[in-house]
């Protein structure tokens, strides 16, 4: 007798669950809610999520993965430590993959690709204009990332969005030490707006690294500062 055709609808569903988890789980702790440091207990966590522990471990892996949790020994996962020298690294990181996503994109931009980043732009100005500082920090991605995607290097623009969780971290944390950053950023969007959609890659690729340069800069300045505060 011919085989019955296998289901495949628990393993979609179990996916849309630990996707579920890990959404919620990372959204506390990019608002803090969740601290470094945190330990992150498997049985609580499945009981207030109403699922088993399994879900939730799995969560915790693609956390680890994008840098938000780390598995100690007799401890099991908790939340992240913020650094000083994984800022350094992340923001590196940017300023490598960015400048030359950004100059590979306006080769190819499209009339879509450059009313995307206009609306993008808008986008992150209304969050500005209206003071909703946690809705400007998620599209500030937003808005860099329709930059980049007619760059058609799929590979970049994924590692991108796998650092982006733990570098809006640090993005949140500056938002809530520096009052200006968001002015300074605000400023730099709009000169990267323009050399964008009047296809100046040598212009937009020069203010792209002093934007990330000045966001790494004020960032460190302010993660010393609190480490300093610590301290005394």
């Amino acid at each position: 007798m011919p085989r019955s055709p296998q289901r495949f609808s628990d393993p979609i569903q179990k996916t849309s669950v630990v996707d579920t988890l890990a959404t919620k789980l990372r959204e506390r702790i990019l608002r803090n809610e969740l601290r470094a440091g945190e330990p992150l207990r498997q049985e609580a966590l499945a009981e207030a999520y109403g699922v088993s522990r399994m879900p939730i471990r799995e969560a915790f892996r693609q956390l680890e993965a994008e840098g938000l949790v780390e598995f100690h020994p007799h401890r099991g996962a908790v939340v992240s430590a913020m650094s000083i020298e994984e800022a350094e690294e992340l923001f590196d990181l940017r300023l490598l993959i960015e400048t030359d996503l950004i100059a590979r994109a306006i080769e190819n931009a499209s009339d879509a690709d450059r009313a995307t980043a206009r609306a993008a732009f808008e986008a992150v100005q209304h969050a500005y204009s209206t003071g909703d500082e946690e809705r400007w920090g998620a599209l500030n991605w937003e808005f860099h990332k329709s930059l980049y995607t007619a760059s058609n290097r799929p590979r970049s623009l994924s590692l991108l969005d796998g650092l982006n969780a733990n570098i809006d971290r640090y993005v949140r944390l500056q938002l809530s030490l520096e009052n200006s950053a968001p002015d300074r950023a605000n400023s730099e969007h709009k000169q990267l707006l323009e050399a964008f959609v009047g296809g100046d890659g040598a212009t937009a690729k020069s203010i792209l690294q002093m934007h990330i340069r000045d966001a790494r800069t004020s960032l460190l300045k302010a993660l010393r500062e609190r480490q300093d505060m610590a301290v005394d």
